[in-house]
């Protein structure tokens, strides 16, 4: 009855949709992807034939792997924007449907980046993403992490600033029995938060670590 009250319309081009999807077909297959090749482990893209970035090659990773949509530009920009401040929570469900074609076979648990304790603000879109990827592959989630302190944001500042910024700033809720875990976030973008919570899930005793995000930055991009 809403749906008749209130069509629906494409969150990007605001055609009218006769189903309640948050976008229409052709910008969903207009999203730009990732279909190149890409960093074995932290899933940025590189020439063909090379396997590591070169910050994977002389920095390692406490994460197995990760994986991304695509690029934080255009309309998976939008998308991300969308949920993270705009409270749009059927771009989750949309969203989780894409992350969930990464996702690593053989997980047990799902878990999400926490929200810092000092920002209350905004819509958490790690965790709305993390529910509703539990929500289509029936694997749990659990609230796996806490941040221990407030942090300042990311934003603007660089990689070695984001690391000290966040260093110690994470820790496991509970310890783990070797499980494997999914760690979910919006924005991949140095990796230093993620490295920072999937190092805290395995030293509580976790297994193997993969990230999946929405979208990360690249080379090049201006945020």
């Amino acid at each position: 009855m809403v749906a008749l009250l209130y069509p629906p319309r494409c969150f990007l081009c605001d055609k009218p949709l006769p189903e309640p999807d948050p976008i229409c077909e052709e910008c969903a297959d207009g999203l730009e992807r990732f279909r190149g090749a890409l960093c074995v482990v932290c899933g940025a893209p590189v020439p063909p034939g090379i396997d590591l970035c070169r910050g994977c090659a002389v920095e390692p990773r406490p994460f197995a792997y990760a994986r991304a949509v695509g690029p934080y530009r255009g309309g998976l920009r939008t998308l991300v924007l969308g949920l993270k401040y705009g409270g749009e929570y059927a771009l989750a469900r949309f969203l989780a449907g894409l992350i969930a074609e990464a996702l690593p076979e053989g997980a047990d648990l799902i878990a999400y980046v926490p929200r810092d304790p000092a920002r209350r603000r905004h819509h958490h879109a790690a965790e709305l993403l993390a529910r509703e990827l539990s929500r289509r592959t029936g694997i749990p989630m659990g609230q796996l992490l806490r941040k221990t302190r407030s942090t300042p944001p990311q934003v603007s500042l660089t990689h070695e600033e984001r690391r000290e910024n966040v260093q110690g700033a994470f820790a496991a809720r509970r310890k783990g029995k070797g499980e494997r875990v999914v760690l979910v976030d919006d924005v991949y973008t140095t990796g230093t938060t993620v490295s920072e919570c999937a190092a805290a899930l395995i030293e509580a005793g976790f297994g193997e670590v993969s990230v999946l995000t929405a979208a990360r930055t690249v080379a090049g991009d201006e945020d």
